[in-house]
């Protein structure tokens, strides 16, 4: 992305989330905007911005860009109504749940329809899991992907959105401050509160929760495949509807117990220098090593939304951290991708099974690495600058001191 796009990307973002000052776009960097704002999964948010520009500069774009767009908005009222839905056969079948993610950060939006839906995601408790699961099946809903044990598992009914079923979060690490937010997520449920907007009725986690929880999933992302636009906006609008006393009385002590304070104020501080929300004194209280903020918003940019824009996030994974541990390895990256591949190997079905299989697991695991950057399927082009990329972002990720406070 070019200087420019970035700054007039940021610009719209700020305008119509926060009333900042309505940015001039010259006719050759629509395109170019609406493709990085999809990257970015920003599309509604920005399409309107330039809709009347772009249809006369570009009329041959028009309608392909417009359905695209339109396309969002359908996928938004639909996954709007398909959380009514899920509100009804849960209230029904007397299941207690609470809703995260999607729909509960569309609702500090100005506008719900600014906000890009995906899945309908939603916690309910251990021993409602089975029940869930069963209840979704009889109204034709099939299995998509999770494990039995996993943080979920998602099932899909065409036409309608894919339902996530949690039995906690993402991002939470294999550690003693893990185990402390694992116990804070168990509260999810029986602490939900009702909404109403959008021609939507459910229940919804907690603001607490809810910041935690948006704050667990950057962490688990960006670390990983990366996150988006989309996932700041979610944090700008939330962080900017407190005050700064409010905002610490909720948070401040429970984040420094968890090693989240740090990483809390960093994206903040992000927000306020590039998304314009209110300034928010509590980030003061925090070392921010100059440049962090602007790397920590190319990072971002840079992937695109879970990765879309650039698929070496997936190969960098494996230098950076272990899919399971939720947090940024202290190996060199070397030792990082053995240990990545002993993960991998663990998990094997068979291996689980008879640890004698293991040995025989590693190899193979090590040799379908090494056949995928052979066979282009994970290109061996440009793997030193791969593996140059991953090792700044290791180097980045480890000073947002995820988990370590």
């Amino acid at each position: 992305m070019t200087d420019n796009t970035k700054a007039l990307l940021l610009d719209i973002v700020s305008y119509r989330l926060f009333g900042a000052e309505k940015p001039e776009i010259n006719n050759a960097d629509i395109l170019k905007l609406l493709k990085e704002a999809y990257s970015q999964t920003v599309y509604t948010m920005v399409f309107p911005f330039v809709e009347e520009k772009l249809k006369s500069f570009a009329p041959e774009k028009f309608d392909a860009l417009s359905e695209k767009y339109l396309a969002k908005l359908i996928v938004n009222t639909g996954n709007f109504h398909d959380h009514g839905e899920l509100d009804r056969i849960m209230t029904e079948n007397n299941i207690p749940y609470a809703v995260i993610k999607g729909i509960a950060s569309a609702y500090y939006y100005p506008d719900s329809n600014m906000r890009d839906m995906g899945d309908v995601d939603f916690l309910v408790k251990e021993e409602d899991f089975e029940k869930t699961e069963a209840l979704v099946q009889k109204l034709g809903y099939k299995y998509d992907h999770g494990e039995s044990g996993d943080v979920h598992v998602a099932y899909e009914r065409p036409g309608l959105s894919i339902l996530e079923i949690h039995r906690s979060v993402n991002g939470i690490p294999k550690s003693a401050k893990g185990a402390l937010i694992k116990n804070e997520i168990e509260k999810a449920v029986p602490t939900s509160r009702r909404i109403e907007f959008a021609s939507a009725s459910c229940n919804i986690v907690s603001e607490y929760l809810h910041g935690l929880i948006m704050l667990l999933h950057m962490v688990s992302h960006m670390t990983k495949e990366g996150i988006g636009l989309r996932h700041l906006c979610d944090w700008a609008v939330f962080v900017n509807s407190f005050t700064d006393e409010r905002f610490r009385g909720i948070f401040e002590a429970k984040l420094k117990s968890f090693g989240l304070w740090k990483f809390c104020c960093i994206i903040t501080k992000t927000c306020m220098e590039y998304l314009k929300i209110d300034e928010k004194d509590f980030v003061n209280e925090v070392e921010i090593e100059s440049g962090l903020t602007e790397a920590v918003l190319d990072d971002i940019l840079g992937g695109g939304n879970f990765g879309k824009k650039d698929m070496n996030r997936y190969r960098e994974i494996k230098y950076i951290s272990d899919r399971g541990g939720n947090s940024v390895s202290d190996k060199g990256i070397v030792a990082q991708l053995f240990s990545s591949l002993n993960e991998k190997t663990k998990s094997n079905k068979l291996v689980k099974k008879n640890r004698i299989f293991y040995p025989i697991g590693l190899a193979g695991e090590s040799f379908k690495y090494a056949g995928l950057v052979l066979s282009g399927k994970r290109k061996s082009s440009g793997t030193s600058e791969m593996l140059k990329e991953a090792s700044k972002r290791k180097n980045l990720y480890n000073e947002l001191g995820l988990f370590k406070q």
